[in-house]
């Protein structure tokens, strides 16, 4: 039986905190999981009281979910430590991260392959850092639309919604998803914009369309509907789904999407280029337009069989590479093997039929 201890920082972002749930509910039989919190009024109040508390705790795997969750497990002297970032790590933060290693058994677990080129450049060892991309729960995915729902966001039967995935963060930059779709709403006032209302930024993408005198284009989803929601609530009141990013953004809600079926128009960053390419998964334009994105919307919208073929293609691939049993069973190898004091060594993914059949493989 493996005991693994889960440290997470109370500001962990939603790909963070939907993978913790996951790992929590699904690791199977041979693992237990336990959970403490660090933040103000949470479990671990604050580094030396987690430290303190984290000495006391007997477990053969610490998970530390974030970097000071990832010091608290140092300082604590955990003898086996797996570090997830919580939000995309800096050079500062792989900086630190390179130091704790040199210390203490640490592995680095990236949610793409550029967080671990960035970790590797700054001083991370190769071997040290693993890939492991999050996994999408298809039993949650709606995509039939949703007329009553949309009702409720305040969009009618005839509005064409764009969907801007994810935390407003200043690397999803959907303050430009608001300008796209400010271009399109002057053309035909259907056009209108939804985004989860969550982030940082949300209420200056919000101040971004009143400036455009186009307040009644955007919805912030939480806000309107005065609840929380999931992501995936969101996937039947939209048409089609606008990635702004203009720097390294979670990948998890992009994923959501593709596994939906939603025809993607997409600007070109290097963590969204890992899962979407031009004209096969997505629409995409080579610089953060909001005039080039909404050109892409009007020929998305010109040719249906475009829209049909990226659709079902990123539907695919989102089936081949972000299955949750593969993420279950990856995270369960990496857990069985840190506990045993092996080599990680994740196992190698294979294309299935679906990639061969579309001429992937």
């Amino acid at each position: 039986m493996i005991r693994v201890l889960h440290v997470l920082s109370a500001d962990a972002e939603f790909q963070a905190r939907r993978t913790h749930e996951y790992l929590c509910r699904n690791l199977g039989p041979d693992s237990t999981s336990d959970t403490r919190t660090l933040g103000v009024g949470r479990d671990l109040r604050h580094l030396p009281a987690a430290v303190l508390q984290l000495r006391k705790q007997s477990a053969d795997v610490v998970h530390a979910w974030g970097v000071r969750a990832l010091t608290a497990a140092a300082l604590a002297g955990a003898p086996r430590i797996l570090f997830s970032p919580t939000r995309f790590a800096g050079p500062r933060a792989v900086r630190w991260v390179a130091s704790v290693m040199g210390y203490r058994n640490v592995h680095m677990l990236c949610a793409s392959a550029t967080q671990q080129r960035v970790a590797v450049e700054r001083g991370v060892p190769f071997a040290r850092t693993h890939v492991i991309r999050p996994g999408v729960e298809f039993a949650r995915i709606r995509r039939r639309r949703d007329d009553v729902l949309r009702a409720s966001l305040g969009f009618t039967t005839d509005d064409y919604v764009l969907l801007a995935p994810g935390e407003s963060t200043r690397a999803a930059a959907h303050e430009e998803a608001v300008w796209a779709c400010g271009i399109l709403n002057v053309l035909d006032p259907r056009y209108k914009l939804l985004l989860w209302g969550r982030g940082e930024r949300a209420r200056t993408a919000s101040l971004r369309a009143e400036r455009l005198h186009q307040s009644d284009m955007t919805r912030l989803a939480e806000a309107r509907l005065c609840r929380a929601l999931e992501p995936e609530e969101l996937l039947p009141a939209a048409d089609a789904c606008m990635i702004t990013a203009t720097g390294p953004v979670t990948t998890l809600p992009i994923a959501i999407c593709m596994a939906a079926g939603l025809p993607i128009i997409s600007t070109v960053t290097y963590t969204v280029a890992e899962l979407l390419e031009d004209r096969h998964t997505a629409l995409m334009v080579p610089q953060p337009s909001p005039r080039l994105l909404a050109q892409r919307v009007l020929d998305l919208r010109a040719d249906s069989s475009l829209q049909w073929s990226i659709s079902d293609m990123a539907r695919t691939e989102a089936y081949e590479y972000f299955a949750l049993t593969r993420m279950l069973n990856q995270y369960r190898t990496v857990y069985r093997q840190i506990a045993a004091d092996e080599a990680v060594a994740l196992p190698e993914l294979t294309t299935g039929a679906g990639l061969r059949f579309h001429g992937r493989g």
